[in-house]
């Protein structure tokens, strides 16, 4: 039983919802003529009335509109009617009505994106402004056994600072307005994911420069005559310890990941990888040292590949090994052209960053004899 102290409740399902008729058109209990405008439920599926009668009529005539026009096929909203059934299933405007209607195509990828990995090898600190980007070598300190009558011989200790060279990297997509009004898909967000995921692969290459040049200076490098197996691992391994250090990643391109996978069974390593192994069949550590692989093939025109096919490092910690200080964290500012009269948004992303092995004797190379070292890594 209806009351006036009672609150309206909902008496139409989700597609009855739908069908919102207007007002029976009536007059109030009061005597006071409806609004022409009023519809028969709000936007919340309430069924509108004040009073008793009211609500009854009005179920009354929503039951014979029901009945009228259970068995046509013509509908009995106009144009109008149902833009605005639209907006209540919506509840937010044209917009999302031009979504609702627009067959939306799924975006097909040509790779999977790329994830940066040289911010989890360097020790990596931000730079205060005006900061001097300098940065103490460890020292050594001699210790001697004399005899009794003899004396105290002296080591004079000097330390030695090292200010590694800064750098930006930077991008500037642009799209012009025609572009992101004809994909069927966000194309500006996808365009600022994948300008972050260049900048990593960007970082990466400049860090793998670095361990390359530096791999030579205190070790040297292995050249391997067939495929990478845990003898050449070990080898490269002992290049690093043998300085009483203690190596804890391998990189190396997917090719050589898959000379592990061929040439390795499961028993080849520590109980713990084995195990893993032998339930999942993929490893990411072996020895208890992690394994960081890459993939992609440099095209005219893109990088895509950080760690070249046929070359294998082997690094420490960072507190061992080097600094990447960021001077400018990476910042996204706006660079519309249309102030030069191009329809175009645009957008400018800047890094400032340094890099350098401090180090030398924390980082080894192998390279296979028959890999092609590309020009970017010597230079």
């Amino acid at each position: 039983m209806w009351s006036a102290n009672m609150k309206p409740k909902k008496v139409a399902s989700a597609p009855e919802q739908l069908m919102n008729p207007k007002g029976f058109g009536g007059f109030r209990s009061d005597g006071k003529e409806v609004d022409s405008k009023d519809d028969m439920f709000n936007a919340k599926g309430e069924l509108n009335a004040y009073s008793v009668k009211d609500a009854m009529e009005n179920i009354d005539k929503f039951g014979r509109l029901r009945s009228k026009y259970a068995n046509k096929n013509q509908s009995p909203y106009t144009y109008e009617d149902k833009q605005r059934i639209l907006s209540y299933a919506f509840e937010t405007g044209p917009e999302e009505r031009l979504k609702f209607g627009a067959e939306m195509v799924p975006l097909i990828l040509e790779r999977l994106d790329y994830q940066g990995f040289c911010r989890q090898i360097f020790y990596t600190h931000e730079l205060a402004q005006g900061q001097i980007n300098c940065y103490e070598k460890d020292i050594n300190v001699a210790a001697l056994v004399i005899q009794e009558d003899g004396y105290t011989v002296e080591t004079q200790v000097k330390g030695d600072r090292v200010f590694p060279y800064e750098f930006l990297v930077t991008s500037m997509p642009q799209v012009t307005l025609s572009e992101v009004y004809q994909r069927q898909f966000d194309i500006i967000d996808r365009i600022h994911n994948k300008t972050l995921y260049q900048i990593m692969l960007k970082e990466d290459r400049a860090a793998m420069r670095e361990l390359y040049q530096a791999s030579t200076v205190e070790n040297s490098p292995l050249y391997l005559t067939g495929a990478l197996g845990k003898e050449a691992l070990e080898n490269l391994q002992l290049q690093v310890e043998r300085h009483r250090l203690q190596v804890e990643k391998f990189i190396m391109n997917r090719q050589e990941f898959g000379d592990l996978k061929k040439a390795m069974n499961a028993m080849d390593f520590d109980p713990m990888t084995s195990r893993d192994f032998l339930l999942t069949g993929i490893f990411g550590s072996i020895w208890g040292i992690d394994i960081f692989v890459t993939a992609g093939v440099d095209e005219r025109g893109l990088e895509n590949v950080s760690v070249p096919p046929g070359v294998i490092f082997a690094v420490t910690g960072g507190r061992t090994l080097g600094v990447m200080p960021i001077r400018i964290n990476l910042q996204v500012l706006p660079a519309d052209q249309f102030v030069f009269g191009k329809p175009k948004y645009a957008w400018l992303f800047v890094e400032q960053i340094s890099m350098a092995v401090l180090n030398p004797r924390s980082v080894a190379v192998a390279i296979k004899q028959t890999a092609s070292v590309p020009a970017w890594l010597t230079d």
